[in-house]
């Protein structure tokens, strides 16, 4: 006996640990899925990538979503136990009291007395679901439940799109700073040139008042950039939900990656997007639920039975002539319910309606997003290569400025001022590369989490 209890209970242990590899198996395999881990290998930041796995295993809001996930499974199974027997034990025990006499016929009489009955049956009820019912309400709960899963999706690919975006700005905020604090350097420097030529008398008091006010809107260009950097480092932080790290690190110190994305983008790609498969979802959930208010307005079957011990005294509760045993068919049907139901039904119908125009709500705004995510990367794209250009243009005038400064042909102030141009080109340059990376995430993030990539291979 002893050797087959131990025999179960490493069967038990082994079955439990296979269902628990079972189960964190298709957790792993659904967080490479949701991670989308060929898209963010494009961009080439190993640090993105190590912050995007903290995202996945700290983050609250893909938790919660998580545990929604589990609580609609759960719903499912309450529904589905709806279509099966129902079986419970209860047990009575009375004392009854008769104060009168009672008769049976005319020739019997029992007068007063008191007993204790004793009841221990096991019933049993099943709703012949002739209809199909149940089963419907079951299909519509399972119906939510694919909802809930599309919804956890979209979570995923919102949150690691918006950290990414947030991670990005941190980047910009970090090479922003550094050209600022350049260009606030060189203002400084320009700033002490002119008051050396007020005090020489070949610059007038206008002259330095403006090169004091553009010093100072400078610093407060400075001040507010380090604002940005500490709020958006704080956003980040928020996401990864972990209190451990002190400073975020990013690529601040390297090149921007240069992510490329399709020129155009195929209709049918909406059909990738979770909010347009959650508005279908919806669609057949409603229809499911309409059938169901049809189905409430017809006759339900019922059928019952009890078995078990009645008597009056503890010692003969489970003899044989003890027993208690009864079945049947109930049938149910409403005859007036003050026109509850078809009341039902009609709400059931509007809500059908409702959901069918959200439905084609949702196709028009998700072709929406995607134009305008796609439009935005181009645009930022362009002013980018634009920006790049005058950033050629500005080099030259600053080597033609640094020459002749040299040669003893130039000034001091005019190589100062052309480090100026050139630095805020730099600056339109970094904002552009960031908008244009931004953008594409953007795009990412319109067409349902898809590659990139593999849309342009595609077309």
């Amino acid at each position: 006996m002893k050797k087959l209890t131990t025999i179960l209970i490493v069967l038990m242990l082994l079955i439990c640990n296979s269902v628990y590899a079972k189960q964190n198996k298709q957790e792993e395999n659904k967080e490479i899925q949701y991670l989308n881990i060929e898209w963010w290998s494009e961009f080439n930041d190993p640090l993105l990538n190590e912050y995007m796995l903290k995202v996945f295993k700290n983050n609250h809001d893909l938790k919660i979503a998580q545990l929604k996930i589990k609580q609609g499974e759960q719903i499912v199974k309450q529904y589905f136990a709806n279509e099966l027997p129902q079986i419970g034990l209860s047990g009575n025990i009375e004392r009854v009291l008769r104060s009168s006499d009672q008769y049976f016929g005319p020739n019997m009489l029992i007068p007063n007395f008191s007993q204790t009955n004793l009841l221990f049956p096991i019933s049993a009820s099943y709703e012949f679901d002739i209809w199909g019912m149940n089963h419907t309400k079951t299909k519509s709960a399972k119906k939510q439940l694919e909802i809930i899963k599309e919804e956890e999706r979209a979570k995923y690919i919102t949150v690691t799109g918006n950290f990414a975006s947030a991670y990005y700005n941190l980047v910009k905020c970090d090479k922003l700073l550094k050209i600022q604090n350049n260009l606030v350097a060189v203002q400084k420097e320009i700033l002490e040139l002119t008051n050396k030529k007020f005090e020489a008398g070949k610059a007038s008091v206008s002259e330095v008042i403006e090169q004091k006010k553009l010093l100072k809107s400078l610093e407060e260009e400075l001040n507010t950039l380090q604002k940005e950097r500490t709020l958006v480092e704080e956003e980040i932080k928020v996401v990864l939900a972990d209190n451990d790290i002190k400073e975020i690190e990013d690529i601040s110190s390297s090149k921007i990656p240069d992510v490329k994305f399709p020129d155009s983008i195929p209709s049918d790609i909406i059909e990738t997007r979770p909010d347009y498969i959650m508005t279908q979802y919806n669609l057949e959930r409603m229809g499911l639920d309409v059938k169901v208010a049809k189905k409430n307005l017809l006759p339900r079957f019922i059928i019952f039975g009890q078995f078990g011990f009645n008597a009056y005294r503890l010692s003969n509760l489970f003899n044989s002539n003890a027993l208690l045993s009864s079945v049947g068919v109930a049938p149910v049907l409403d005859i007036f319910t003050g026109g509850r139901k078809m009341a039902y039904l009609r709400f059931k119908k509007y809500e059908y309606e409702e959901a069918l125009e959200f439905y084609k709500k949702t196709v028009l705004n998700s072709y929406k997003e995607v134009n305008d995510a796609l439009v935005s990367a181009k645009i930022y794209n362009k002013n980018l290569l634009s920006a790049k250009e005058r950033l050629e243009l500005e080099n030259q005038n600053l080597d033609i400025a640094t020459k002749l400064y040299e040669s003893g042909r130039g000034s001091l102030p005019d190589m100062l001022y052309a480090q100026e141009r050139e630095l805020m080109v730099e600056k339109n340059i970094i904002d552009s590369q960031i908008n244009t990376l931004i953008s594409v995430i953007g795009l990412y993030k319109s067409v349902g989490g898809k590659n990139l990539s593999e849309i342009s291979e595609n077309i």
